[in-house]
């Protein structure tokens, strides 16, 4: 007899809540330093960054206003969400899900043990008679381990939850990351940095400001670029935070 087939029930549409605040805007006002009325735009030297007030007649520079609106347009780019981050908001918290790529001791255990099993089987049963059997039965079990670990790659995820108080991050499976936590009121800024080890990542630090000074913490490691800078713009639009920049950044 034919088993019956199993019944899902269709996802419910939540209603998403309301962001907190919208990026800047790109404009700016301009007004006199003088006698602070607003400036019309026909006295505003944008290429040489200076203005005339037609109501005091002053000349003064307006390279900082400039400046500013370049910025905020830069940073007024939307990223859409890549493949592989989910984004989940309910009542008034953010849940985000990221699927991790192969952490790095796994790609270094695939790099070196599977070799290494079958170098030294290699030698066992045609070269080196001294080398005992149980050398290339450890290694090739590390071996088995690594593989199993890449194949299963897909597993690894991160779950990254922020409410209005805390923002706490949690690694599945662990692979020895501990559960972290954070107090949200703390985050002053976030920023990537590119890794520098040729691996191509993308980690994503914040600004914390704690009672016992300001300190730097790394967040995530992503394997694109495209991800490092959506989870940015999610969290920092979420938590409320105009983005800024930061000597540290490099990415």
């Amino acid at each position: 007899m034919e088993e019956p087939k199993e019944q899902y029930k269709p996802a419910e549409k939540l209603e998403l809540k309301k962001i907190k605040k919208d990026f800047p805007k790109t404009f700016k006002k301009v007004s006199c330093p003088s006698c602070t009325n607003e400036v019309e735009a026909d006295n505003l030297n944008l290429q040489n960054s200076i203005a005339k007030c037609s109501s005091c007649n002053v000349i003064f520079s307006i390279e900082e206003e400039v400046e500013d609106v370049k910025t905020k347009k830069e940073m007024k780019q939307e990223i859409l969400r890549p493949e592989g981050i989910d984004l989940f908001y309910f009542k008034d918290d953010l849940d985000i899900t990221v699927q991790q790529h192969i952490q790095g001791f796994v790609a270094f255990g695939l790099m070196i043990f599977p070799l290494a099993a079958l170098f030294l089987t290699f030698i066992y049963f045609f070269g080196e008679k001294n080398l005992h059997l149980s050398v290339p039965i450890i290694l090739s079990s590390i071996a088995v381990y690594f593989i199993y670990k890449g194949i299963n790659s897909s597993e690894n995820k991160t779950f990254i939850h922020i409410n209005d108080k805390f923002l706490n991050i949690q690694s599945r499976p662990k692979n020895l990351k501990k559960d972290k936590s954070y107090d949200a009121d703390e985050i002053d800024q976030l920023y990537l940095k590119h890794a520098t080890d040729g691996s191509g990542y993308y980690s994503i630090y914040m600004i914390i400001n704690s009672i016992e000074g300001q300190k730097h913490e790394k967040l995530i490691t992503v394997n694109t670029l495209s991800k490092a800078k959506y989870l940015e713009q999610e969290i920092e639009r979420y938590l409320n935070i105009e983005d800024r920049a930061v000597p540290e950044a490099n990415a």
